[in-house]
């Protein structure tokens, strides 16, 4: 009996601590025309694989807005088989 209601606190607190860590959505707006970028301020470039990812890094960077640059996407990953979309992170003013 006391083996069970053990296994059953760790399941909870694994429970717990899983809903805890679970992340926000990330609000980055993704665009492709530097006009809609004009008068933002630039923090830096990100890369990745996955649209997501590449949100959440320029979130980590503070910004609200990344421009893709489809002409510096370049292969990665094993053997060179991973599509990496590299973008300008920036912050815009009354951006959500």
């Amino acid at each position: 009996m006391r083996t069970r209601l053990i296994g059953a606190g760790w399941l909870v607190a694994l429970v717990l601590a899983g809903c805890a860590s679970s992340e926000q959505p990330v609000r980055v707006r993704v665009v492709d025309d530097g006009n809609l970028v004009r008068g933002c301020r630039i923090l830096g470039t990100v890369a990745d694989n996955e649209l997501e990812d590449l949100q959440k890094k320029a979130a980590r960077l503070g910004g609200n807005v990344v421009l893709l640059t489809p002409q510096r996407k370049s292969k990665g990953g094993y053997f060179g088989l991973q599509d990496y979309m590299t973008a300008d992170v920036y912050q815009c003013e009354g951006t959500s």
